[in-house]
């Protein structure tokens, strides 16, 4: 079994695209040539890395093994290539933030200027997450609620998020139907139980979503009530929280980091920078508009 680093760039091409003429346009190749590279390396390797079919290329087990330890080693090369160019002037290069859409909209104004003006050769990639989001070459960091760090990663505790019920501000709370996230692939979410606990015999859920911002344009159009984060929700001029108190549920956001990376300039950088920014971003709004009871 044989296989360098050009034939494990095709490899990583391939399964970031999942087409053999997005790969080909990535590395500067014409189609069939990028096929014949990766027709070379199965045969080198013995084993067949992609299943072909009409919507694409997708890996087999083997191929999954080789995309995990050709990211790997791709990830070494890039630590390696800003330890030779650390200097004085502070972190060079792209990182990947992979999250939630809300989360990224939460982060992509004010708080990104402040980042990007404090280290003007770093650059923010902020990438909703889709399944090919981690399989990049730039160093990837992920936000997460509730999710197990996969692979070889590590999750980091950033804070806690606060959640409350809301409605629409001209609607009647006792006429309205629930709303909630949803996430088929994650069935027992914090959020059902929070809502379970105030739910009535014979209420209804009328609509679900996998992303808050939708959730929010339906309660403040009257669809329905249902649970937003706090740091959304609070100074939107259509919504009232049903009830006023502490959160209903509070959720812990993590950061998740690959070790081959987390020493990095750029990694530490946006590590601090999240830490920083997280309370006025992500926490409670109404404690901070509670008056100073000095």
């Amino acid at each position: 079994m044989e296989a360098n680093w050009d034939d494990l760039k095709v490899v990583l091409a391939v399964a970031r695209s999942g087409s053999l003429t997005l790969a080909a346009e990535t590395l500067g190749m014409d189609q069939s040539t990028c096929s014949r590279r990766l027709g070379s390396i199965e045969a080198g390797l013995g084993t067949i890395l992609f299943l072909r079919s009409k919507g694409g290329l997708t890996a087999t087990e083997s191929g999954e093994i080789v995309i995990n330890r050709a990211a790997e080693i791709e990830r070494r090369m890039i630590r390696m290539a800003e330890d030779l160019s650390r200097g004085p002037d502070g972190p060079v290069g792209a990182v990947r933030l992979v999250g939630n859409p809300w989360t990224l909209e939460r982060l992509a104004g004010a708080p990104a200027m402040r980042l990007l003006e404090s280290h003007p050769r770093l650059d923010l990639r902020l990438i909703p997450y889709h399944p090919r989001a981690a399989a990049r070459a730039d160093p990837t960091m992920q936000l997460w609620f509730e999710q197990p760090p996969r692979d070889f990663e590590f999750a980091v505790k950033l804070g806690e998020v606060p959640y409350a019920f809301y409605r629409g501000r001209d609607h009647d709370p006792e006429r309205l139907p629930w709303v909630t996230f949803s996430d088929e692939d994650s069935p027992k979410l914090a959020h059902l139980q929070a809502l379970e606990r105030v739910r009535r015999r014979g209420d209804k859920i009328r609509l679900t979503s996998g992303d808050n911002r939708v959730l929010m344009t339906a309660i403040a159009a009257g669809v329905g009530k249902g649970l937003l984060p706090m740091c959304l929700a609070a100074t939107h001029p259509s919504l009232v929280r049903l009830e006023a108190g502490p959160p209903e549920l509070v959720r812990i956001l993590d950061l998740h980091l690959h070790p081959d990376t987390v020493q990095t300039q750029r990694v530490q950088a946006v590590t601090r920078w999240l830490r920083e920014i997280f309370v006025q971003t992500f926490g409670n709004p109404e404690i901070a508009q509670e008056p100073d009871k000095l």
